[in-house]
């Protein structure tokens, strides 16, 4: 059975290639635009890890981490920005994430990144 994902940006376009990418890896891929969507479709269905922005409307993605592993402590959350965080800011994400990736970054390490969470579960 093919691992569910849970795919938030607020940026359409990224969605869409993250998504298209990870169903050719035979993932199944659910999009929302923003926090407050993530928490509704977590409520919905089982997902075995969610793939966030960090900066988006409503609710921003530090946000929904702290809500998802206030609930879910075991749920991996990996953290996309397209913004440079300070060093203060960067531990504290990956302290709490299971992943952080930098955009731009290639499809190729998102693809390590899953990888990497699902050898570990």
């Amino acid at each position: 059975m093919p691992k569910n994902i849970l795919v938030v940006d607020d940026e359409e376009n990224i969605r869409e290639i993250i998504s298209e990418f990870l169903q050719t890896l035979g993932y199944h891929v659910v999009e929302v635009s923003n926090g407050e969507e993530a928490i509704v479709a977590c409520s919905k269905a089982k997902f075995d890890l969610i793939i966030t922005d960090i900066r988006m409307p409503k609710m921003n993605g530090l946000k929904l981490l702290k809500a998802i592993k206030a609930y879910m402590p075991d749920m991996p959350v990996i953290l996309m920005t397209g913004y440079q965080p300070s060093k203060a800011q960067e531990e504290s994400l990956t302290t709490r994430a299971d992943g952080y990736l930098l955009k731009p970054f290639s499809l190729n390490s998102l693809r390590q990144s899953i990888l990497k969470i699902f050898k570990t579960l």
